[in-house]
């Protein structure tokens, strides 16, 4: 299917990304159900459960000769570690923030991401900023700075969560790795150490997993089954669907974020974060508008 013949929001590629988004913006209620973990636990097993899984699909889905590509080059190993620490860095922040109350902020993260990436773009890969674009990161770094002036400090957690993720599509820019073969040999790399650390957590007494209930375990092994599915679903999507539409929809996984963070959660929605969230709002609303401006340019002159 031609990109101009995908459908924009009819179909089944954008079924699956609206289920991968929808299953990544409320996410952080299962981390809450795992909460009797902790947060270094409760990485280890999403990386352990998420390299048993992703490894039964690479041979269940034939991506052996893709998996081989990826572990027979030592330069795409190492790029593949260095992104594995960058989304294990991600993965363990966004944790702690929703066993911390601080679900809001991360849900903050994941709005400016887009922006942190256009501003990675222009480093990087020499990337033009045109001025609608450069005015939405203006306007979204105002409304980051606003809760600095108001609290005193940045909002390190979300600016940690887009920075590393930004940084992680960088890398993995660099290596054009099928998504499940690429999970797989990430979450492999970092399994012996997921393994280790488990093992020290046994002997001091500390180790949830296996001394709690069988419940509690089927929740920590599903955190496998969580990570991959929603990876499946928006590879489908991003072959099946228009990308414009796609970067859209993106924005339902920190809109879920926020509205549990609020309403579920019940943390604190005050002025201060109203100003903030607004400005971004706006910056991302322009940001958008450009896009589908220029993707209606380009369909004009093809």
């Amino acid at each position: 299917m031609s990109s101009t013949e995908k459908p924009a929001l009819v179909g089944a590629g954008p079924l699956a990304g609206l289920g991968a988004f929808v299953i990544w913006g409320t996410f952080g209620l299962y981390f809450k159900l795992v909460g009797f973990a902790g947060p270094l636990e409760i990485l280890s097993h999403r990386i352990i459960w998420s390299a048993a899984l992703t490894l039964v699909l690479v041979f269940a889905l034939g991506k052996r000769k893709q998996l081989w590509a990826l572990i027979s080059s030592s330069r795409t190993l190492g790029l593949l570690f260095l992104s594995s620490l960058l989304v294990a860095g991600n993965w363990v922040i966004y944790i702690w923030a929703i066993n911390s109350g601080n679900a809001l902020e991360a849900s903050l993260g994941y709005y400016i991401m887009p922006l942190v990436m256009l501003i990675l773009g222009r480093i990087f890969f020499g990337e033009k900023l045109n001025r609608i674009q450069m005015l939405s990161v203006a306007i979204c770094t105002v409304g980051v700075l606003n809760l600095l002036v108001f609290y005193g400090h940045l909002p390190w957690i979300a600016l940690s969560l887009s920075t590393l993720f930004a940084f992680y599509g960088v890398i993995r820019k660099f290596v054009p790795a099928d998504p499940i073969a690429g999970l797989f040999v990430e979450c492999a790399l970092l399994t012996p150490a997921s393994l280790i650390y488990m093992v020290w957590l046994q002997r001091h007494g500390e180790l949830a997993f296996g001394n709690i209930g069988i419940e509690q375990d089927a929740l920590l092994i599903g955190l496998g089954i969580c990570t991959t599915i929603p990876l499946v679903l928006f590879a489908f999507a991003a072959r099946n669907m228009k990308f414009s539409a796609l970067g859209l929809m993106q924005y339902l996984n920190p809109t879920i974020q926020f509205i549990i963070a609020v309403m579920v959660f019940g943390e604190a929605f005050t002025t201060a974060h109203m100003v903030t969230y607004t400005l971004v709002w706006i910056g991302l609303g322009v940001y958008s508008w450009d896009n589908l401006r220029t993707a209606r340019q380009n369909r004009r002159k093809s």
